[in-house]
C-alpha cells in the first residue's frame, strides 16, 4: 500500500471518528417517579440555595458553551466559503485552494479537539468536586 493511500485512509478514518464524536446527542431520562404529564405544578418547586462554587460552574458552563457554538459556526463558514472558491475556481487555482483546505482541515481537528478536551475537563471536574 502507498503511503498517500495510507494517510488518505487514516484521513477518512479520522474525518469519520470526528463527525461521530461531533453528531452525538444527549439523551435525558424520564423520572420514574414523575406523573406521567410533563408539565411541572408550583407544588413540585422546591427552593435551593446556590454557593460562589455552584454560580462559576454555571457562568463557565454557559461560556464554554458559548465558545462552542462560536467555533462550530465558524467552522462550517469556513468551509462554505473554501467550498464556494473551489467550485468557482479556475483549474490552475484549484491547487492553492487545495492547500488552504489541508490548514483548515487542521485547523477544525484542532478545534473540535480543544473544544472536546475542554467538556472533558469541565466533566472530570465536575464530577470529582461533587463526590467530596
Amino acid at each position: 500500500m502507498k503511503k498517500q493511500t495510507a494517510i488518505k485512509i487514516l484521513a477518512a478514518m479520522l474525518t469519520i471518528l470526528m463527525l461521530t464524536v461531533c453528531m452525538s446527542s444527549t439523551v435525558f431520562a424520564k423520572d420514574p417517579n414523575a406523573s406521567d404529564d410533563f408539565l411541572i405544578s408550583p407544588g413540585d418547586i422546591t427552593p435551593t440555595t446556590t454557593t460562589a462554587s455552584d454560580n462559576v460552574k454555571t457562568i463557565a458552563g454557559q461560556i464554554l458553551g458559548v465558545v462552542q457554538v462560536i467555533a462550530v459556526a465558524v467552522a462550517v463558514i469556513m468551509l462554505i466559503v473554501l467550498a464556494i472558491k473551489y467550485i468557482s475556481s479556475a483549474p490552475n487555482d484549484k491547487a492553492e485552494i487545495k492547500k488552504n483546505a489541508v490548514v483548515y482541515v487542521v485547523g477544525a481537528i484542532i478545534l473540535f479537539g480543544a473544544s472536546g478536551l475542554l467538556q472533558l475537563i469541565k466533566t472530570f471536574a465536575g464530577t470529582a468536586f461533587n463526590q467530596q
